[in-house]
C-alpha cells in the first residue's frame, strides 16, 4: 500500500511536471529570389518531440479546413497572447534597386515599419534576444527576407486553448442561447384543458 502510494505521487508528480513544461513554437519565413518558404517547428520535453509543420505544402494538408473566422476571437487572441513568451526575435532584410534614391525611401520606410511592429510587440512583451537588422544593396534589384521568431506557451496554456477551440468549433460559447428566448415560452400548461 505504501508503496502504491508513492507510486501515484510520482505519477502525478510528472505529470504535473509535464503540464507546467513550456513548448517552444519557432516559426521561420524566409524570402529570397522569389522562393517563399514557411515552416514551423514545435519542440516539446527538451526537443524529444519536435515536428515541423509546413502550413503551405499542397500534399501535406489533408485535413479539415476551417476559415479563420470560424476560429477566431478577440477573447481567443487576448489569452494566446497574454500567456506567450518570446524568446527569440530575428527579422533581417537585404532591399536594393538600381536608384540609389529609391533604395534610400525603401530603407527608411522599412525602418520605420519595422520599428513600429517591434514597440508593439514590446509594449506588453519582452524579447530575450531581439535582431533586426536592414542592408541596403544598391545598383541590384532584390529582396530577402529572414524572420525567425520563438515563442514559448505553457502545455497547460495550450490544453485550454484547445478546449476553448473545440467549443468554438462545435458552437458551444459562453452567450450560446436558445432561439426562443421570449417570457412567456413556457407559458403554455396554464392554457392547458381550456381550449
Amino acid at each position: 500500500m505504501k508503496y502504491l502510494l508513492i507510486l501515484l505521487s510520482l505519477i502525478f508528480l510528472f505529470l504535473w511536471v509535464l503540464i507546467l513544461l513550456p513548448v517552444k513554437f519557432n516559426l521561420k519565413f524566409i524570402y529570397k529570389a522569389n522562393v517563399i518558404e514557411f515552416n514551423i517547428s514545435i519542440s516539446y520535453l527538451f526537443g524529444l518531440f519536435s515536428p515541423e509543420i509546413y502550413p503551405f505544402n499542397k500534399n501535406s494538408n489533408n485535413q479539415k479546413k476551417y476559415s479563420f473566422k470560424q476560429l477566431y476571437s478577440r477573447e481567443l487572441f487576448n489569452y494566446i497572447w497574454d500567456k506567450s513568451k518570446f524568446q527569440q526575435l530575428i527579422w533581417k532584410t537585404r532591399i536594393g534597386s538600381k536608384d540609389a534614391f529609391l533604395t534610400a525611401i525603401m530603407y527608411g520606410s522599412m525602418w520605420n515599419m519595422k520599428s513600429i511592429i517591434v514597440s508593439i510587440i514590446l509594449a506588453s512583451k519582452e524579447i530575450d534576444k531581439l535582431d533586426l537588422d536592414i542592408i541596403s544593396v544598391f545598383n541590384e534589384e532584390i529582396l530577402d527576407i529572414l524572420f525567425n521568431c520563438i515563442i514559448k506557451i505553457r502545455m497547460v496554456y495550450i490544453i485550454n486553448i484547445w478546449i476553448r477551440l473545440m467549443k468554438m468549433r462545435k458552437g458551444g460559447g459562453k452567450n450560446v442561447r436558445t432561439s426562443d428566448r421570449r417570457a412567456y415560452a413556457y407559458n403554455h400548461e396554464q392554457f392547458k384543458g381550456n381550449g
